[in-house]
């Protein structure tokens, strides 16, 4: 896969500070850009946020051999964008192993199952604490759990928005062939884009969902529903 442009330090220095942050925002990844230009390209033209794409594009032609990726995730909940560190494996599960129990392993499963079976892709709070009461290995408690909750909201797998909690970027941008694979029944794909729609827009006609932005775009060309080819009628 040939790269976009040449790979260059600013590459290097803009992969090295998405991959210690896991997860940042399109406003943090853009002010991580402007400083990383000016300490190697000094007083050349300040770089706009257009040009990140094209960076992720070049650094991701170095990254695909090694089953990794810089995805781009537009989290609809709070209409933010955000630059995730991404591995493509099958086996995100098990890289955790490294770094949390199997008790810890076993909540952090329970959650996604519960958010991929909710219609909504959403939880309380008490929701997810309750289900240390489902593990079957050493007992959790729930102060753990709720550090564990607070440590993966830091981390962009999760994301609490009015006392609600979603799937955050990060399990967007890692775990969707997971649940697809756990969850084929629960987890719909996108007919625009054919990936995984976490939160959407719905046709009011038929089951199917799409992402806002994939709709956006169809809608200025047609006006019939993907799925269902009736007239497309719920706001985007």
């Amino acid at each position: 896969m040939p790269s976009a442009m040449p790979y260059t330090d600013v590459h290097r220095a803009f992969l090295q500070a998405i991959s210690q942050h896991g997860t940042m925002s399109a406003k943090q990844a853009y002010k991580a850009f402007l400083a990383i230009c000016a300490k190697y390209h000094g007083s050349e033209e300040i770089p706009t946020e257009d040009q990140i794409p094209e960076v992720v594009a070049t650094i991701n032609g170095k990254l695909y051999r090694y089953d990794q990726k810089i995805c781009f995730v537009h989290f609809d909940p709070a209409d933010t964008d955000f630059y995730v560190f991404c591995n493509q494996t099958e086996s995100q599960l098990d890289r955790l192993q490294n770094t949390y129990t199997e008790s810890e392993l076993a909540l952090f499963r329970l959650i996604l199952r519960e958010l991929a079976c909710n219609e909504e892709n959403k939880l309380k709070p008490i929701v997810c604490l309750n289900l240390t009461s489902e593990i079957k290995s050493k007992p959790l408690s729930k102060v753990r759990a709720e550090e564990l909750l607070e440590e993966w909201e830091k981390l962009g797998y999760f994301v609490q928005l009015a006392e609600m909690w979603y799937f955050g970027p990060k399990t967007i941008g890692e775990f969707d062939r997971y649940l697809l694979a756990n969850y084929p029944d629960e987890m719909q794909r996108c007919k625009l884009c054919k990936e995984s729609v976490f939160y959407g827009v719905k046709c009011d006609k038929c089951p199917d969902s799409f992402h806002k932005d994939c709709m956006k775009k169809y809608l200025k060309r047609l006006t019939a529903c993907p799925g269902c080819k009736g007239l497309w009628s719920t706001r985007v």
